[in-house]
């Protein structure tokens, strides 16, 4: 079984606040003349991303409206990637990293906004990057947001990303959540839970591998350890 099931183990799952990470990340854009509009479209075609990528629903929560799978953008900076600061909005990057595999590498590209935490997962493209999916969580509190790990299967198949959530840092309510993903480049996927509720509310998660195999140790009172299937979902039952 998948981690429907791992209520039974100990283990607290959570939805993670299921509303939108706000439009403030991109507003819109002034409007321009028609005419000019127009002859913009005429001069510069829109890049083509590859049909491989799996036109599938953003996990959890939408990052931005735009940025949909198969979407391009032309850099990884917030202004390139759509992600400007709104008036009363703080907007920062909070890490970027990259994995590889069979297929080519997967940029990850982490933001923040006030209560808000996204990820993005990008192809290299010419001239810029294409959309694999997104991530993205609302909570009640501020918000400090890394990737804490990530693993790369051996034949370069898959990767399994974990998230750290720390919300309220440094106050009385302070609490760390949990999110495992999966990629293989062309889609993304929750790798541990039934979303929308898959954040782990738990002391420590940390991703074992062993040979060619990857187990999640999830501490509450006592460890659980989860084996990763080769569908990429960490297994449960007893």
């Amino acid at each position: 079984m998948r981690a429907g099931v791992v209520l039974s183990w100990g283990v607290v799952l959570v939805c993670g606040g299921c509303a939108e990470l706000r439009n403030v990340l991109a507003p819109p854009p002034d409007p321009a003349p028609r005419s000019q509009t127009v002859q913009a479209e005429a001069a510069v075609p829109s890049p083509k991303c590859p049909e491989l990528i799996a036109q599938e629903a953003p996990l959890e929560a939408e990052l931005v409206r735009s940025l949909g799978p198969r979407s391009f953008v032309p850099g990884v900076t917030l202004s390139e990637l759509g992600l400007l600061r709104a008036p009363g909005a703080q907007v920062s990057s909070s890490f970027q990293s990259e994995v590889t595999l069979a297929d080519g590498p997967v940029t990850l590209v982490g933001v923040t906004q006030e209560s808000g935490a996204g990820l993005l997962m990008l192809r290299p493209a010419a001239d810029g990057y294409c959309v694999v999916n997104s991530w993205s969580t609302w909570q009640s509190g501020a918000l400090q947001y890394t990737l804490d790990s990530s693993w790369t299967s051996p034949d370069g198949r898959m990767a399994i990303l974990l998230l750290k959530l720390v919300v309220a840092p440094g106050s009385p309510a302070e609490e760390l959540r949990w999110v495992v993903l999966g990629t293989d480049g062309w889609r993304a996927w929750i790798a541990l839970g039934t979303p929308p509720e898959h954040q782990l509310l738990v002391p420590s998660v940390r991703l074992f591998p062993k040979g060619k195999q990857l187990y999640l140790d999830v501490k509450l009172e006592h460890t659980s350890r989860f084996a990763l299937g080769k569908d990429g979902h960490f297994i449960t039952g007893r």
